[in-house]
């Protein structure tokens, strides 16, 4: 059957499933050449590392103990899936660096729509969900590395009952909370509302998919027409699936070579160092280490500015999305952005240590001239839309492809070196060991996909742009 209708029978296959999917739509879609740009990946990629989160953390629900007890079960459950646990560390190495590099990337990815103009309309829905996302994504953390029962995670959850319980009504929303207080009670609710915010991660993130698909990608920045540049399905699928092989292999890599880490075990009645939170809230938390109403440094101050944020469709109004033509989003997101950096370098200078007022009022002066002035001398000079002219393409064969299928076959090599030795490894019960060789393997694997895909599919879309005389 597949002889007569002229093609292979991976291709009929693949063209029925498509078929019987009612997927057409997404065959026939074309991506726009602004759009390859790296910056472009940024939300696929915090996807993907929600996903990894998703599969390690189920497999860590079946060895981690959400008790306390009298000696802190939790802590000690924690140990046994990193030292005991074939592979363990490594699930949990993970589980850490996907959730710390998707909070990562949902910023840079907020960054990209913020100064480039993409919540303007028809986006400003789509905005606003990436925006809650992100803030769930946070909140997950939170009570995600709060589960380690460690003396970071006993000094998250006395700073999480202190701003709740400060709140006005705050000792009646403490209760439902936090209950009774008792450690047992919180880790249990602790891991109840990480596997809550999870879910309601996941559906707000099909919302913000849909309203993209919907509204589609915002089109160039700088007013000129999106340009064609190569088909949704295969080699853009393709290529994000080959990113996404690379990416975790590396993150395989990563948690082998860098294992996750682990506080001192947190028992009441012991003194313990006082624990940082992670990178993601410590200049929140330089704010409070200053000393002002933790209210009004946690929450309102915090809630103002993303206030702000939420309502910048409307408070920057300009239709334009060139960054030098809106200088009011300009400059607050660079002053923001410079405010963020530098209190969080400065909350992890200052362990465990007071932040006197006066010095963060100074150091935030001080960020607002470096980063709002310079901004302000960006914006000060409004461009016109940019007119493109038409591109006549004529193909072109970059001598990257002469050598793509000798690169192939290296790749194809180390993958099978790298294979042998990890399953070695593995037979020896060198477990770490075994998954640094296995993520080279899968490092391999997706550089050899990737080149196989821009033989097969790429090569004819390779072209370079003359601009006609």
């Amino acid at each position: 059957m597949c002889e007569k209708k002229e093609k292979s029978c991976l291709s009929w296959l693949v063209n029925w499933i498509i078929d019987r999917m009612g997927a057409e739509e997404f065959t026939s879609m074309i991506v726009w050449r602004h759009t390859l740009h790296p910056v472009y990946s940024l939300g696929g990629l915090t996807t993907l590392m929600f996903i990894i989160q998703a599969i390690t953390g189920l497999i860590l629900l079946i060895f981690y103990v959400p008790v306390f007890g009298e000696t802190n079960l939790a802590y000690d459950s924690v140990v046994r899936i990193s030292e005991e646990v074939a592979y363990g560390s490594i699930i949990r190495g993970l589980h850490f660096y996907a959730a710390n590099l998707m909070i990562l990337l949902a910023i840079l990815h907020f960054l990209r729509v913020y100064f480039l103009g993409s919540y303007k309309r028809p986006h400003e829905i789509t905005y606003i969900l990436g925006i809650l996302t992100g803030l769930l994504a946070i909140l997950d953390g939170v009570t995600g590395y709060s589960l380690r029962m460690d003396h970071i995670a006993g000094e998250a959850i006395r700073i999480g009952n202190t701003l709740v319980s400060s709140m006005p009504g705050g000792k009646i929303l403490a209760q439902i909370i936090y209950g009774t207080g008792t450690f047992d009670e919180i880790v249990g609710r602790y891991l109840a509302y990480h596997i809550l915010v999870a879910g309601l991660i996941l559906i707000l993130m099909l919302l913000h998919f849909f309203s993209v698909h919907q509204h589609h990608v915002s089109p160039p920045y700088d007013g000129s027409d999106p340009e064609p540049a190569v088909p949704f399905f295969p080699n853009h699928v393709l290529t994000e699936a080959a990113a996404a092989f690379v990416i975790i292999g590396s993150l395989i890599v990563v948690a082998a070579v860098f294992p996750a880490e682990l506080g001192l075990k947190f028992l009441p009645t012991e003194e313990l160092p006082v624990g940082q939170p992670e990178w993601y809230l410590m200049a929140l938390y330089a704010g409070i280490k200053t000393g002002v109403d933790p209210i009004l440094a946690g929450v309102v101050v915090p809630g103002v500015i993303l206030l702000t944020l939420v309502l910048m469709p409307w408070i920057d109004p300009v239709y334009s999305r060139h960054p030098k033509n809106r200088r009011i989003a300009t400059v607050y997101g660079a002053i923001l952005t410079g405010e963020f950096v530098v209190f969080t370098i400065y909350g992890m200078l200052t362990p465990g240590e007071q932040i006197p007022l006066i010095n963060a009022i100074v150091v935030g002066l001080i960020v607002a001239f470096v980063t709002g002035i310079p901004a302000a001398r960006y914006t000060s000079k409004p461009v016109p839309p940019k007119k493109r002219q038409p591109i006549k393409r004529v193909r072109h064969r970059p001598l990257a492809l002469e050598w793509a299928k000798y690169l192939f076959w290296v790749m194809v090599v180390i993958q099978a070196i790298s294979l042998a030795l990890g399953l070695q490894a593995h037979i020896e019960e060198m477990y770490n060991l075994a998954a640094l060789y296995f993520g080279i393997t899968i490092i391999a694997f997706g550089w050899a996909f990737f080149i196989g895909k821009i033989l097969l599919f790429d090569v004819k879309y390779i072209t370079k742009p003359v601009t006609p005389q």
